[in-house]
């Protein structure tokens, strides 16, 4: 795996044989379609160990037995081939060996995701959350009918979870409504045929003790219930928030930013901190995946298109590990660049993280891509709900 900083004037194909892999590669895994990269933009370039030549009667069944492959790695490492294998066509069935350890990933498919856009992003995942469900005053209520996809997820060998969205205020101040909400919660997921459970804490610093409260009376009630539970914290988070649970999701929205800080004073600063205070190793530490401009946000990859349209000049902060280049009409436009993902890799991996979470529908292909090559990836990965919590039965 390289990246390229493209050179004024540098062209794909020049780029291609630099590397010697095709041209077609390059521009899939960072979706430039017809477009020429813009200057200073960062290229992912995958080289391949080992390519296979599709021949008459190939399925990806067959190769995969003939080569002791799974047919994750075929559609992982070739997103071109559309779950369909064209005579004559070169298709790579490994890169060089993957140097960090094992990590799970989990994406969030919500409404206005696409199933185009999760069968691309499939391969490379463990855990779907469907980001589904919102708690109101009345009880629950569906946002979208994700049963069909859920299913579809399952028959997939993934495993599905319901993300709740919960803005009731004062929801956890009355001990004696944690054991109605949370049977509502856990009954929802049971019906639904989802796996687990997804709370965001984040909002709920400020009631610290109420929340800590109900994280314990409901996997109380998820014992013999097969069902996992995890909460989305943040930095502010209290420690009981991810303790408490079976894993936490970590939350730090660098592209918002309007100041950001070095790296080493803010991403590494974090997740060091975190892994002090909580588990990381059950810990997903979530990618970030929307470019700033100029205060508001939008998709990596519509900012880096305006870039490549008007060939705007992409400069690389090397103390912040952001992409950015200026419009002069529109603003500045600033978005984490591939170094600083591939930076947060190692990072994860040396501090024992349990894998990454990323938004289906907005993550460039690239990043998807420089996860599936750096990392040994778990993808089918179960966990089972601990029985009890071992915290609160102490006390």
């Amino acid at each position: 795996m390289q990246i390229h900083n493209v050179k004024p004037g540098e062209t794909v194909e020049e780029i291609a044989k630099q590397y010697t892999v095709k041209e077609e590669s390059i521009r899939i895994t960072n979706e430039l379609n017809a477009l020429s990269p813009a200057p200073g933009e960062e290229l992912l370039i995958l080289i391949p160990t080992r390519t296979y030549t599709v021949q008459y009667g190939d399925t990806p069944e067959r190769i995969c037995l003939r080569f002791g492959i799974r047919s994750n790695d075929i559609e992982g490492l070739n997103p071109q081939i559309d779950g369909k294998l064209r005579i004559g066509e070169e298709i790579t069935l490994r890169y060089a060996d993957r140097p960090l350890g094992m990590a799970v990933a989990n994406g969030y498919f919500y409404k206005g995701c696409t199933e185009k856009a999760l069968k691309r992003a499939m391969p490379y995942l463990t855990y779907v959350t469907f980001a589904s469900v919102a708690a109101t005053e009345k009880g629950l209520v569906k946002l979208f009918n994700d049963s069909d996809t859920a299913k579809w997820v399952k028959e997939k060998s993934k495993i599905p979870l319901v993300r709740i969205y919960d803005r009731v205020e004062k929801r956890f101040k009355s001990r004696s409504d944690h054991s109605k909400y949370a049977e509502e919660i856990i009954e929802l997921a049971l019906s639904c045929g989802y796996k687990g459970i997804v709370l965001d804490a984040c909002s709920q610093n400020d009631s610290a003790e109420e929340f800590t409260s109900f994280i314990v009376d409901l996997r109380k009630m998820m014992i013999g219930c097969d069902l996992i539970l995890i909460t989305e914290v943040n930095e502010h988070s209290p420690a009981e928030f991810s303790e408490y649970a079976d894993s936490s999701v970590i939350y730090y929205p660098k592209y918002a930013m309007n100041d950001p800080v070095t790296f080493d004073k803010g991403e590494k600063r974090l997740l060091e901190d975190f892994a002090c205070k909580c588990e990381s190793a059950k810990t997903f530490i979530d990618l970030p995946s929307l470019a700033s401009k100029s205060g508001s946000i939008m998709k990596i990859e519509d900012a880096l298109n305006i870039a490549r349209l008007r060939q705007f000049t992409v400069d690389q902060n090397k103390s912040t590990l952001l992409s950015h280049f200026c419009d002069r009409r529109q603003g500045d436009y600033r978005f984490i660049s591939l170094s600083g993902i591939k930076a947060l890799f190692e990072l994860i991996n040396e501090y024992d993280y349990m894998g990454i979470c990323f938004d289906i529908m907005r993550t460039p292909m690239s990043h998807i891509m420089m996860y599936n090559s750096l990392f040994k990836t778990s993808y089918h990965t179960y966990v089972r709900s601990r029985e009890g919590c071992s915290r609160a039965d102490a006390e």
